[in-house]
């Protein structure tokens, strides 16, 4: 994909047309709508999308907090292109020469919270264009709840070389992969580093456990309101940080429960599935196990337990920092598709 760091256009040929930020766009994540200017993004994987008639369409979106966030834009279903988010907020030439008709674009945060926000400012067409409805949401949807693999962390880089935001695409995650081959609306929670109970460098504070209600991932305040947004299936990847590190066996399988419980309180009919992938990190896959045996002895027949395939550092390579390549990601994808197919019939 082209990268595109330098494609602003004169702001005397950004036309204005009007573009309602509630009416004309489907907004997917955790946004926060506090500042009337517009939504902010922090999740990886936060997307817009509209829909519209016009030649051409710029976009303005503007880094709020630190300053490496990329988002990729995808016109009519094409290949996506990447683009670099500063903090000017200008207009950023998106899609030229289309033609008659109607045209879709999406907005996808690339990256995670780690490498940026940003404030999405609206979309502006030429002379004569037109905002239409934006497409339905759609009828199914996924929540996934991990650390950097999830996120996609460096799955576009190479072993060897440090985490770089431009290299993490969520978009190529398997998580986002399974929820298009499933056509489900995804929810990426996920935080690079991140533990069920201990994170990587061996911090016991500031765990998933104490994160996953945030609605930015960078701040403990405002929390998400989970009445916005209900998930169909919850899949957990969590373990691999806390594998690294000394562990109290009955500690993680309690706070593990726990976990499931607040998951449960919030989406009573989901189905949950518990995994671990796709490095097969021991002990911690048995005290999974052990989690899952006494949450589904105890009456909880909407939990599920599997573990991903390991992965093949030889045929598949590995991305930044040891993290899967975009092959593993796309293999992953393909497992928990069928996983989730054969418990709920998708």
């Amino acid at each position: 994909m082209e990268q595109r760091k330098e494609p602003y256009i004169n702001e005397e040929e950004a036309a204005a047309t009007g573009f309602d930020m509630k009416a004309h766009a489907r907004y997917t994540g955790r946004l926060d709508w506090s500042d009337s200017a517009g939504p902010l993004l922090a999740w990886a994987g936060s997307s817009i999308t509209v829909r519209f008639q016009g030649s051409s369409a710029n976009m303005r979106l503007a880094a709020v907090e630190r300053n490496d966030t990329w988002v990729d834009v995808t016109v009519d279903g094409g290949e996506p292109r990447k683009y670099y988010i500063d903090e000017s907020g200008h207009a950023l030439n998106i899609a030229t020469g289309l033609g008659d008709g109607s045209h879709t674009l999406v907005i996808r945060k690339r990256t995670e919270a780690m490498f940026g926000t940003v404030r999405f400012l609206g979309i502006e067409l030429p002379e004569g264009g037109l905002f239409l409805k934006p497409p339905p949401r759609k009828a199914r949807r996924i929540e996934l709840i991990g650390d950097s693999i999830s996120a996609g962390s460096g799955n576009e880089g190479k072993d060897g070389d440090p985490n770089i935001a431009e290299h993490e695409n969520n978009g190529k995650a398997y998580g986002t992969l399974a929820a298009e081959a499933l056509d489900a609306e995804m929810h990426t929670t996920a935080v690079s580093g991140i533990g069920l109970i201990v994170n990587y460098g061996d911090e016991r504070v500031n765990t998933m456990t104490a994160q996953y209600e945030r609605l930015n991932a960078l701040h403990a305040e405002p929390k998400w309101d989970f009445a916005e947004w209900t998930a169909d299936v919850v899949v957990i990847n969590l373990g691999t940080n806390d594998s690294k590190y000394e562990l109290d066996r009955a500690q993680f399988v309690s706070a593990y429960e726990a976990f499931v419980a607040r998951i449960r309180s919030y989406y009573p009919e989901a189905h949950i599935f518990m995994t671990l992938g796709p490095f097969r990190s021991s002990p911690v896959k048995e005290y999974i196990s052990e989690a899952y045996d006494r949450i589904h002895a105890a009456g909880d027949a909407k939990v599920h337990h599997f573990l991903f395939d390991e992965a093949n550092r030889e045929r598949d390579g590995m991305g930044e920092t040891g993290h899967p390549t975009v092959i593993t990601h796309a293999l992953m994808a393909g497992q928990l598709t069928q996983q989730i197919k054969h418990k709920l019939g998708w």
